[in-house]
């Protein structure tokens, strides 16, 4: 039985910043095809996906990071913090993950805390992020 998707793409809010929204959709079918591996694909392929994951992630908040410290976002600091929180928990899980090989933890961590985690990320910080510097790269561009 294969399982449903735990995000859609086109269900994910479209930000005022194309990287934003390029990684946003990278990291849903990530996601998704995590999600599925749990069913059938052994652990050295869970542990190469979740692997991509975190990287994916730390290059991710780093290309937002970089812009909010360019165009002076002011939140930066909340911003920042909750990227190496969610990062720190990423690290926590994956290890877990590969001391335990616990299939429901890692289940369910995707389709509850990552997941609900994403989803209000995307609607509040994200979102003020990408207009607050599409807006400063507007008022910088030459007319």
């Amino acid at each position: 039985m294969t399982q449903a998707l735990l995000v859609n793409a086109q269900d994910i809010p479209h930000l005022a910043l194309d990287f934003m929204n390029h990684d946003h959709a990278e990291a849903v079918e990530m996601v998704n095809e995590l999600h599925t591996a749990l069913e059938s694909a052994d652990d050295t392929e869970i542990d190469n996906q979740l692997d991509q994951l975190y990287l994916h992630n730390v290059e991710h908040f780093t290309r937002e990071e970089q812009h909010m410290q360019e165009y002076g976002f002011p939140p930066y600091p909340v911003h920042k913090s909750e990227h190496d929180r969610v990062l720190a928990e990423m690290n926590a899980l994956i290890s877990y993950w590969k001391s335990d090989r616990d299939r429901a933890a890692l289940s369910n961590y995707l389709q509850h805390t990552f997941i609900d985690w994403f989803n209000n990320h995307l609607m509040s910080m994200d979102k003020v992020t990408a207009m607050f510097v599409a807006g400063q790269m507007m008022a910088k561009s030459p007319t």
